[in-house]
């Protein structure tokens, strides 16, 4: 059926510490309405009744179909007009569902409680997995995906089992957000294969400005981590990301000099965003120099002949742009 959703709604899932939601992008409206998008409370790891989950799918995509949408959904930039097919199946899956990490980054969700956040323990979500391919609830299409996001993926328990179970059922589109600090011969493996796209948020071009947003002392090696990953890269599978943070990494000068560490370590692809709560408090008015610094790395990349990403929040800024 004709109507306009996303593959969030119809298809995905976003495992969270204690929560299943539709997606991770609810915050996009604001912070007040993210929570709309949460199809189960208090969950930690349980097996699942798909049956439940999929009657709470339908009754979005009811919604959807006589266009009428939650506040957390109603402007997001995922929602598309297309055919739709009717059969129950998911395709879209992030994994949240930790928030261990082994950097302490100045703009992580985590910074207010860090060692609150570092107490928490994950669940177990390779028997979650394996339960969802042997019920055929997962189901490979052009537009699948499975992403990495929550604290860093390659100090998970079950990390190498669980790319390895990815792997073994033919899985493409494996999304991983890791900090590059520890390598990973998993994601390698995965690299070489085309199945991973690895991203990278370095974030600054020289040493100080890591540290100051990072926290840790672990500039050099995660470039030289990357001009690994980016050596065993099949197809520009490895993208190095900039989050724009105004007053701290914004200029000019910085952006640059990230340039040069990308081309000096090999690197064939960029991402790019905004961070998320200056974004959060000055949305739907941006400055009009960090549309300037947004556009200044989009000419880059492409007089570069680099790959290009840009993530929702800096998309936004740009639409905003060229709306006013």
């Amino acid at each position: 059926m004709y109507y306009k959703s996303c593959q969030w709604v119809n298809r995905g899932i976003e495992f969270r510490t204690d929560s299943l939601r539709l997606c991770c992008y609810g915050y996009l409206q604001g912070r007040e309405t993210e929570y709309q998008t949460t199809i189960k409370e208090n969950y930690h790891g349980e097996l699942l009744d798909w049956n439940e989950i999929f009657k709470i799918k339908e009754e979005m995509k009811a919604m959807h179909k006589q266009g009428k949408y939650l506040e957390a959904c109603k402007d997001c930039i995922y929602l598309c007009e297309k055919d739709w097919d009717e059969e129950n199946y998911i395709n879209h899956f992030t994994l949240n569902h930790w928030t261990k990490c082994n950097c302490n980054c100045i703009y992580c969700y985590t910074k207010d409680d860090k060692k609150a956040f570092n107490a928490y323990k994950e669940y177990p979500i390779y028997p979650i997995m394996k339960d969802m391919f042997k019920k055929g609830i997962i189901k490979k299409t052009e537009e699948s995906c499975i992403i990495f996001g929550g604290g860093e993926p390659t100090i998970l328990k079950d990390f190498d089992k669980l790319i390895d179970l990815f792997l073994k059922h033919g899985c493409k589109n494996i999304r991983i957000n890791s900090s590059g600090i520890k390598y990973s011969k998993s994601i390698e493996r995965g690299l070489k294969q085309g199945a991973i796209s690895l991203v990278i948020s370095t974030d600054a071009g020289c040493k100080e400005t890591y540290e100051k947003i990072k926290m840790v002392k672990t500039y050099k090696k995660v470039w030289e981590n990357i001009r690994k990953y980016a050596k065993a890269q099949s197809d520009n599978n490895l993208k190095v990301k900039f989050i724009l943070y105004p007053g701290v990494n914004d200029t000019y000068e910085e952006i640059n000099k990230w340039f040069d560490e990308v081309l000096k370590n090999k690197v064939t692809a960029v991402s790019l965003s905004v961070e998320q709560d200056w974004y959060n408090t000055h949305q739907p008015e941006f400055t009009p120099d960090i549309y300037e610094k947004i556009a200044y790395m989009e000419k880059c990349s492409k007089e570069l002949n680099l790959d290009l990403e840009i993530y929702c929040e800096a998309l936004a800024v740009l639409r905003e742009h060229k709306s006013a």
